[in-house]
């Protein structure tokens, strides 16, 4: 039975080249930002009041014991460490537990057989450790800034051009994480032995200036002081380092912590 010229030209045509109905890239990312939206009173709610539970402890219990520093009071002066804090955790956890999950379930092998270019794949996780750190750090300062009086920003540029370089590696940090976990003993682990620590003696809570001699220069080795320091000069215009080696000193970290990760995935090493 032939048709129609007509009929014939009513059939769709199909000589035209596939078109996604969005990219690869754009669904990697929207599966991670939906990954730790569905979860949200985890992934957004406990992180935010875990820090603010910080600043209402530290900050108004023990602010009124503890003498001004810099001429700044204790409330005002945490808040910038504890905001780094929440970003670092958060990034962490979040590109940790997507990457080891993915690696054991062997879900990676299906994204690494999509059209997804390696760099893709990379640059996906780490923006949704960027968006997960956007929307928990955003929730802190909702709720922090005004327990605390605080209602502007000392050096705006500084602040945000130094907390994207906290995003950047905080979530570089979670992705490195999750390609070598092999369990999720090890997940925690390097919580509680290497994170936990490093942001305790980052300067969070008091100013490395205070400390002696030994313990000042060894701060300075932490790269979570880093991180506090670009985000207090941010707040406060002032921090115990200068506003041009805070923001040279997180950018290096990102760029080094960014090569690593892209070479991960680049050469094939990750593994179930």
């Amino acid at each position: 039975m032939t048709g129609t010229p007509a009929d014939a030209a009513a059939l769709p045509s199909y000589d035209e080249p596939f078109k996604p109905e969005r990219s690869p890239f754009v669904w990697l990312l929207e599966r991670e930002v939906l990954r730790f939206l569905t979860i949200w009173r985890y992934s957004v709610v406990g992180p935010v009041l875990s820090t603010v539970l910080f600043v209402v402890v530290f900050g108004s219990a023990l602010g009124g014991h503890v003498d001004t520093i810099d001429g700044v009071s204790y409330g005002r002066f945490i808040v910038p460490g504890l905001f780094a804090q929440a970003i670092v955790n958060v990034g962490f956890f979040n590109g940790t537990t997507s990457l080891f999950e993915a690696r054991r379930d062997r879900y990676i092998h299906d994204v690494f057989a999509s059209p997804l270019r390696w760099w893709e794949i990379n640059a996906a996780l780490v923006s949704g450790g960027i968006a997960l750190g956007v929307v928990v750090g955003g929730g802190v300062l909702a709720v922090a800034l005004p327990l605390t009086g605080s209602g502007s920003f000392a050096r705006p540029l500084v602040l945000l051009f130094g907390t994207l370089g906290v995003l950047l590696v905080a979530a570089q940090v979670g992705v490195i994480a999750g390609s070598l976990a092999k369990s999720l003993d090890h997940v925690y682990s390097m919580e509680s032995i290497i994170l936990l620590p490093l942001g305790f003696l980052g300067g969070v809570f008091y100013s490395v200036r205070r400390l002696p001699p030994v313990w000042d220069v060894l701060s300075h080795l932490d790269p979570v002081f880093w991180l506090v320091q670009v985000e207090r000069i941010g707040f406060l215009g002032q921090g115990d380092v200068g506003a041009g080696w805070a923001l040279l000193v997180v950018w290096a970290l990102a760029a080094a912590l960014s090569a690593w990760s892209a070479a991960m995935f680049a050469t094939g090493r990750l593994k179930p």
